[in-house]
């Protein structure tokens, strides 16, 4: 090499380099080849060794050095120059999309279908040998929650529902990479409970869980009690990637809020707009305080994603099922045993999940029965159309082909109407329980009038102190001088135009509240319980016309 010239020398290193990579390449295989086995000598998955969850919002985490590529292609749309040539405004109806993909995606999109429609097959495919081959780790003794542990099945169930036609190469991209990221993190959490058994050891002591129709001034609730300092809220970065334990020395510097943040902005590449939409219905970012059924979507229970499947899909009957969900809250508090293992204890909790918690309050009261039930009620008038909107908002849409959202108009307002019912039902049932006592009720008006005295009254009901910097932080943040968007103001929309909305999903208003208020009387079979009365009346305050909120409606994101 030294003897010869510059360009040989420069050759030679080449073929050095090349030469140790394929060096490398080879003993990574035979390594691989060499599998380790468990206590009953079956070769081990690569999960299972998994103690550090991964980062679920990370798209495409392998290719992500094209991503910044990708969403400059994409923003050439906005150009005017380059309108006439990617035909994205007004030259073909099929390329206008009715949700805010990149132009390239949408290209995509219709190429992937059209593919499958003559051919029956696809660009963009989920990877069923490798998710199959991790379901069969839960099947797994030691990452069973109990004896019937249905998690494995959930996740097959929903491999199935993402080869529905309605669901765009997008999509499948899309689901691929968070139910991959879903079932790694269930497994991280089992192994980290495994080798850290003092986890399991820690309470989870008297958590107030915010329950009811969605849509109902829920997170306005949340958000007010979250101002307490003595309460532990869940932040989303430390929900996606809950092991190991947030450390509260170094929790606004822990690394994995960067991590999420990365993930996030891989969903610029995909949908340039997408943020701007969801936020107008909900907003959400790495630092803010969130709904936590994330944690049951680590056992196969989707909450929002599962709305993009098709309502008579198998995995949505397996979901709506209610006698097999206590596992999937034995993982739901393995999290919060892992989040809170660093924090004095007890942790008492603040928690919301209106649409999973409601559903099966029956499952999580046997895993948290000291819960202090918070249960919000507004008039339906104003909570099923604000919902629906939601549910064809990006959030789901995202996940579809163009064309299907007003397809799905009225199958999934209908849909909506009847996981209304499955609330008020459940709510009902339990509240003619030992457990109504543990059941306070908060009528949207009267939250809107005057929350520090709904507050008052909450803290009362569960003998919990109201302390002073508490109440300074709430009334700070009722006074609207917190910062960021927790303040953000929304359009009024009045009664008429909700009302028209549900005429334009085929649905009547009449029926819709005379359907929801059979769904809330306590069964018939049933005495009622200490909280029913109070819970009677504040549905029928919800229910109640009131003055200009009748004539204008309050807040569509309330």
């Amino acid at each position: 090499l030294v003897r010869t010239g510059s360009r040989d020398r420069r050759a030679s290193r080449s073929m050095i380099l090349l030469l140790l990579g394929l060096a490398a390449a080879l003993g990574r295989w035979l390594l691989g080849k060499r599998q380790e086995l468990d206590e009953n000598g079956k070769p081990l998955h690569p999960i299972e060794k998994l103690e550090h969850a991964p980062n679920n919002y990370e798209l495409a985490s392998s290719i992500s050095f094209i991503l910044p590529v990708v969403e400059w292609f994409n923003r050439l749309e906005d150009r005017p120059a380059f309108a006439w040539l990617l035909k994205a405004k007004d030259m073909a109806e099929w390329y206008t999309p009715d949700v805010p993909l990149g132009w390239i995606f949408r290209l995509l999109n219709k190429a992937d279908h059209l593919l499958w429609a003559c051919t029956g097959m696809r660009i963009v495919n989920m990877d069923r040998s490798g998710f199959l081959a991790k379901c069969k780790v839960l099947e797994k003794p030691k990452y069973k929650q109990c004896e019937d542990d249905p998690s494995a099945e959930g996740f097959r169930l929903m491999l199935d529902a993402c080869d529905d036609e309605h669901i765009s190469a997008t999509g499948r991209m899309m689901l691929n990479q968070l139910m991959n990221g879903w079932l790694d993190t269930r497994v991280a959490i089992d192994n980290y409970c495994h080798s850290h058994p003092e986890v399991l050891d820690v309470p989870i002591k008297r958590p107030i869980i915010i329950i009811g129709c969605p849509r109902t001034a829920s997170t306005f609730m949340h958000k007010l009690l979250a101002q307490d300092p003595n309460l532990r809220k869940p932040h989303f970065w430390e929900l996606a990637i809950p092991s190991p334990p947030p450390d509260p020395a170094t929790y606004d510097s822990d690394p994995r809020r960067n991590l999420v943040a990365t993930g996030f902005k891989s969903f610029d590449a995909i949908s340039p707009h997408f943020y701007t939409d969801v936020h107008k219905h909900h907003y959400f970012g790495v630092d803010e305080i969130e709904e936590d059924s994330v944690l049951v979507h680590y056992a196969g229970v989707l909450a929002m994603h599962g709305i993009a499947f098709r309502g008579d899909s198998p995995y949505l009957a397996w979901q709506r099922r209610t006698d097999n969900k206590e596992a999937a809250y034995r993982v739901h508090k393995k999290v919060l045993q892992i989040l809170s293992l660093r924090y004095r204890q007890p942790v008492q909790w603040l928690l919301k999940a209106p649409t999973i918690h409601s559903c099966f309050l029956e499952q999580m009261l046997k895993v948290y029965p000291d819960a202090c039930l918070v249960v919000t009620h507004r008039r339906p008038v104003e909570v099923l159309p604000s919902w629906c909107k939601f549910v064809l908002s990006p959030m789901c849409s995202t996940l579809w082909r163009h064309g299907v959202k007003q397809r799905f108009l009225s199958t999934k307002s209908r849909e909506q109407l009847e996981l209304f019912e499955r609330i008020e039902r459940t709510i009902a049932k339990v509240r003619a329980t030992r457990f109504g006592a543990q059941m306070f009720d908060v009528g949207y008006e009267e939250l809107m009038a005057n929350p520090m005295d709904v507050v008052r009254r909450c803290y009362a009901h569960f003998d919990l102190a109201l302390t002073e910097p508490a109440r300074e932080s709430m009334e700070r943040f009722i006074a609207g001088r917190g910062t960021g968007h927790q303040n953000k103001k929304f359009g009024k929309v009045s009664t008429q135009q909700h009302a028209d909305f549900l005429d334009h999903a085929g649905l009547d208003l009449d029926d819709v509240s005379e359907r929801l208020r059979l769904a809330a009387l306590p069964p018939a079979d049933s005495a009622a319980a200490p909280g029913a009365r109070a819970g009677t009346e504040a549905r029928a305050g919800a229910r109640k016309p009131n003055g200009a909120a009748a004539a204008t409606g309050r807040a569509e994101g309330a």
